[in-house]
């Protein structure tokens, strides 16, 4: 938390206050955030403009050690089409940090209330409700995270896995869509062999979501992409399982592959007498 100013503080203990509160949601690694305030009026603070919202939290919650703090988030999806957006995107991380500040104040200053990870979203009828852990949250983790697993541990494209995902991407004219909006149909699919895209992802504007399967023309998404119909482009890439065999027929890239083929399946201390 920062530090706040006497003329901060004199707000905050004043009989008549009017605060508002500054949402900041945003994509980790990449230039796209969304601003809201809960306030009735836009809010420009740094230089970046909050636009009103239909939106409230609840207090942050601590766990018994008042080490990890979540918080409950409320929110119209009608207003807020990003909510709705994040609830069935689950390929991609979102930060969300909370600021408090007071409108009449001059200059502005703001205090943090929360900073964290948005983990799930869940619909009732026009409400959402948002459920965010803390940073602290990290904090937590294991040091190291990988596993000894037959199955490598880096992430499909990612700097440690090495691959260019532009060799390994297609433009894809859809002629057809299922009715869920989960299979999409394109010539470029049967340009490949059946599974080459499946464990890959698809991507429509900035929607992206895990290709289940492929099969010919087919592919099946894990989620539906809001707005997609007939006749759109998605851009696909090819999937990988993982394992060393596909690491080195699919892709040549064995030098890179961080798994553990070789070590024992069978656990010794479980065989039976």
């Amino acid at each position: 938390m920062k530090d706040v100013t006497p003329g901060y503080i004199s707000k905050e203990e004043a009989i008549k206050r009017k605060p508002a509160e500054l949402y900041h949601i945003w994509k980790l690694n990449e230039d796209v955030h969304y601003k809201y305030t809960s306030g009735d009026v836009a809010v420009v603070y740094n230089g970046n403009t909050y636009n009103p919202a239909t939106i409230e939290r609840d207090s942050v919650q601590y766990d018994i050690k008042l080490e990890v703090s979540s918080l409950k988030i409320r929110a119209a999806r009608i207003t807020i089409p990003i909510i709705e957006y994040l609830a069935i995107n689950p390929l991609d991380l979102y930060w969300i940090e909370v600021l408090k500040l007071f409108r009449d104040q001059a200059p502005l200053e703001a205090s943090v209330v929360f900073l964290g990870q948005i983990k799930s979203v869940g619909f009732n009828g026009v409400a959402a409700e948002v459920n965010c852990a803390g940073f602290e949250t990290y904090l937590q983790r294991g040091v190291p995270r990988y596993r000894y697993s037959p199955n490598c541990n880096h992430v499909l494209y990612d700097s440690k896995c090495g691959l260019d995902k532009a060799l390994y991407k297609a433009d894809a004219v859809l002629t057809d869509l299922s009715s869920d909006g989960m299979e999409l149909t394109s010539a470029t699919f049967a340009l490949e062999a059946d599974d080459y895209y499946t464990f890959g992802y698809a991507e429509f504007g900035v929607a992206k979501r895990m290709i289940v399967y492929h099969v010919g023309d087919i592919v099946r998404l894990n989620y539906r992409i809001p707005g997609l119909v007939s006749g759109n482009t998605v851009i696909v890439y090819a999937g990988c399982d993982l394992s060393i065999e596909m690491c080195r027929d699919k892709f040549n890239n064995v030098d890179n592959f961080l798994g553990f083929v070789w070590i024992p399946i069978d656990n010794p201390a479980a065989v039976a007498k």
